[in-house]
């Protein structure tokens, strides 16, 4: 099974039980590191999380994984913030970090751009605006292949 399948299978088994703690997964990876297979779930919640945060989601996910046969391979869990820099990958990301720096990186270039950064200026259910030194650049969401917070320049 490819990662992606797996990541998605994970997220059906555990997405509401997460939600229902008042969680939200901002992302979920599945990949190979030096240590091994790794599953990294970035959670938040309005409040912002801390670590006893994500031990509980931990021991949540651990109980919810080990009673399914989702990942048949060993493999190492984490559980974190998404921290300051956070991937944007709902329509509803983008809407609430409007006024915030941002970094998008496209499928297919646009004018010969693929990497475009400058302040998120607006967001809906169908896409966002970068004010960038350029001007302003609209974007629909399936056009884009990441999209970051941006701290510092």
């Amino acid at each position: 099974m490819k990662a992606l399948e797996i990541v998605d299978r994970v997220k059906a088994v555990v997405e509401s039980e997460l939600e229902s703690r008042g969680l939200e997964i901002v992302d979920l990876e599945y990949k190979r590191e030096p240590v091994g297979q790794v599953l990294r779930f970035y959670i938040d919640r309005p409040e912002g999380i801390n670590l006893d945060t994500c031990v509980a989601a931990s021991e949540v996910i651990n109980r919810l994984l080990d009673g399914s046969d989702v990942v048949k391979s060993a493999y190492t869990l984490e559980v974190s913030s998404p921290g300051i820099e956070r991937r944007l990958t709902k329509p509803a990301h983008f809407i609430r970090f409007i006024g915030s720096k941002a970094i998008v990186k496209m499928n297919v270039a646009r004018d010969g751009r693929k990497r475009f950064k400058g302040v998120l200026v607006k967001a809906d259910d169908n896409g966002f605006s970068l004010e960038t030194g350029d001007g302003v650049v609209d974007f629909e969401y399936n056009q884009v292949a990441r999209a970051n917070l941006v701290f510092a320049d």
